[in-house]
Formats: C-alpha cells, structure tokens, sequence
C-alpha cells in the first residue's frame, strides 16, 4: 500500500446547504405571515359603509330650514329603515309632505312634523 499515493484518508466536507435550507424556509415564512397580516388588515381600512350607514349619516344631517329637502331627503333615505314597526308611522309622516312636495316655494316646515321626522330618525338604528 505504500505503494500507492493517490489514495487519501476521509476529510470532512464543509457542506453549508443545511442552513441555506432552514434560512430560506425562515424567510419564506416571514414573508408569509407578513403577507396574510398586510392583507388582513388591508380589509379592515377599506372597510366601505354600506347603503344603510350612508343614508342614516344623511338622514342626521338634513337641514330642517331648506323644507324641500328635508322632504325629498326623508323619504329617499328613510325608505330604507321601513320595517313592521316603523312603516305606518313613516307613510303617516310621507302623507303629510303633500304640502312640501311639487311646489315652487314651500313654507318652512312645522313644528310637530319636525318633531315627527326627529322622533323616527332617533328610532334608527
């Protein structure tokens, strides 16, 4: 054997693929998660009102001094609010508009139908 010089003992191998393995799952994990946490959150700022928030924001905002507006606003916003328990008191207040409506100048509106129209936007929800 002595003959023989091109045969070497075992060296050991410096291999680093293990931790380029487990670095890269890591990372890809990271990356994930940071994904799904962007995206999660990303849902709940764009949450959008829906067309019943948007009429009720309306309905609390109308201008009691311009009547024609406040005629033409309740009844389109609040016929989305009509249920069992509201729809008598809605269409008894909607009857009388007949006074607001399609005319050029209308008187400002009354009290009582302003309480009326109050007392029904308060009952929301």
């Amino acid at each position: 054997m002595e003959g023989l010089k091109d045969i070497k003992d075992v060296v050991e191998v410096q291999e680093p693929s293990l931790w380029i393995l487990l670095s890269l799952i890591f990372l890809t994990l990271l990356l994930l998660s940071l994904g799904v946490y962007l995206l999660k959150n990303r849902r709940r700022r764009r949450k959008k009102a829906t067309p019943k928030e948007i009429a009720l924001t309306k309905l609390k905002n109308l201008d009691y001094n311009n009547a024609k507006e406040v005629v033409y606003g309740f009844e389109e916003y609040g016929t989305l609010f009509i249920n069992e328990k509201n729809k008598e008191n809605f269409n008894n207040i909607i009857k009388e508009f007949g006074v607001y409506k399609y005319r050029k100048e209308v008187p400002s509106l009354e009290g009582k139908l302003q309480t009326k129209i109050e007392q029904f936007i308060k009952e929301l929800k």
